[in-house]
């Protein structure tokens, strides 16, 4: 399983930074993206996880990278589980080796900061930090249009691009 990380979330979890340009050949395994959110008063801090090029998220509470892989893998396969492609969940390769990388695709960080602003905002709506519903979240971010290609007019779902990927099993 490969993750790509954001240089501060690399530093804080006391990873180091190793380049990885090679790009995924297909959509599975694929690749995590990784970068932290965190509630406005900073009393909760969680990891957001992008699968590319399915562009499911998932959230795994605490502050460090390497902590949250477990996390990682039970939420992922809770989401699948959750939205109807449990079918799909042994080709993530979840329990495979896990590698990191810093990031190094330009619009998969893109899109990442964007939801960011989104989970934080969400983040910041529950009174108390046990009434925040990550699943809730996840189900929010599985709904997010996503750009396919230069056209204007291209866009998808994690939905559509996973409906894809069962029909040609």
């Amino acid at each position: 399983m490969i993750i790509r990380a954001t240089q501060q979330l690399m530093r804080l979890s006391g990873i180091p930074s190793v380049k990885n340009t090679d790009e995924p050949a297909s959509p599975f395994p694929g690749e995590w993206y990784a970068s932290q959110v965190t509630r406005f008063d900073g009393s909760f801090t969680a990891i957001h996880f992008l699968h590319n090029p399915t562009r499911i998220s998932v959230l795994v509470p605490g502050p460090f990278l390497d902590q949250s892989i477990a996390g990682l893998r039970d939420r992922a396969a809770a989401l699948l589980m959750r939205k109807g492609y449990g079918q799909l969940l042994f080709q993530y390769g979840l329990l495979s080796p896990t590698e990191f990388y810093s990031t190094n695709s330009r619009s998969v960080i893109a899109s990442i900061n964007q939801m960011r602003y989104e989970i934080e905002f969400q983040l910041a709506l529950p009174e108390t930090i046990e009434d925040i519903d990550l699943a809730r979240m996840e189900d929010l971010q599985f709904e997010n249009t996503f750009r396919t290609g230069s056209k204007t007019r291209d866009f998808t779902t994690p939905g559509r691009i996973l409906l894809e990927l069962m029909s040609k099993l």
